[in-house]
Parts: C-alpha cells; structure tokens; sequence
C-alpha cells in the first residue's frame, strides 16, 4: 500500500515540476520513478556485496541479514535519492528559465539580420 502512495508523490511531485518550467510531465515522471527505483535496488545491490566481501558469498545464504529495518533503510535511500534529482531537475530548469529571461530582455531593439 505504500508503494503506491510513494508512485503517487513521485508522480505528482514530478509532473507538477514539468509543469512549472513547461517540460513534458511523463518524461519527469518517469524519470522520478527510475531514480527511485534505481537508487533503491542500487543500495541493496551495494549491501549485498558488502556482505558478501566481508562475510564471504556463503553468507549470503543466512538469512540473519535480512530484515524489514533493511528494506525501511533501501527505500529511503531511494527516496533521498528521488529527492536529489527533482531538486536538480527544479535548479536546472530555473537557470533555463532565467537564461531565456536574460536572452530575451538583451535582444530587445536590436535588429535581427538574415
């Protein structure tokens, strides 16, 4: 049930985003959902070999090294993670904003020679 609430911030954080600096919501969208996902399945991949380095890969069978702690740690790195990159999405499409701003505001009363 909470992923669902997460596919639902995610999307409407995202699209919301898009929508602000006039950019195609789907595409922010989907972006938002990768980088969570990815940094998520990212940080157990790194857990996993760490375990498997420091205890050996027949560790790797124990089961005392998962837990629901474990998962709760994954997904909110996944979402540090997703929070990172709409913050860079949001810083990027302010400098477009502002650099067509200052384009546009310099070009006035010139002439245009083609």
């Amino acid at each position: 049930m909470f992923g669902f609430l997460f596919i639902y911030w995610i999307w409407k954080a995202f699209s919301n985003l898009a929508l602000e600096y006039a950019k195609n919501k789907w595409k922010y969208f989907f972006i938002g959902l990768g980088s969570y996902y990815g940094i998520t399945f990212l940080s157990a991949i790194i857990y996993v070999l760490v375990i498997a380095i420091f205890n050996g890969f027949d560790a790797l069978d124990d089961d005392s090294y998962y837990s629901s702690g474990i998962d709760f740690i994954f997904a909110l790195a996944g979402g540090l993670g997703c929070y990172g990159v709409y913050k860079y999405l949001e810083s990027k499409g302010q400098q477009e904003r502002e650099l067509a701003e200052k384009e546009g505001i310099e070009s006035i009363g010139l002439v245009q020679e083609n």
